[in-house]
């Protein structure tokens, strides 16, 4: 488990397969044709925005951000990142356990 602090909480970072990804994404495009690269960040603070995702991967090329929210439409604190390919996902897991 990869782990990064974003505004001083903890963020983890686990690589998914792009059938997880796709059900976060019902209303997008399907990805299956695609390579599968992509990963899921937790723990975020609620006010995180896609841009603070993007300057935390910063060395990584970010296809598609999905914020996940709960039943209230409220922020989870999870998003699910589709990345260029898998050198980002291995690029992704180094910054775990560092803060954004």
């Amino acid at each position: 488990c990869h782990k990064k602090d974003l505004h001083d909480r903890f963020v983890v970072i686990e690589e998914i397969d792009s059938e997880t990804y796709n059900k976060q994404i019902p209303k997008v495009e399907n990805t299956e044709t695609e390579e599968n690269a992509f990963i899921r960040l937790k723990g975020l603070v609620w006010n995180t925005t896609e841009e603070d995702i993007k300057k935390f991967l910063h060395d990584c090329k970010v296809k598609k951000i999905v914020m996940t929210t709960n039943e209230r439409g409220k922020p989870s604190g999870d998003a699910f990142v589709q990345l260029e390919c898998e050198a980002d996902v291995d690029k992704a897991r180094k910054h775990n356990r560092e803060y954004i």
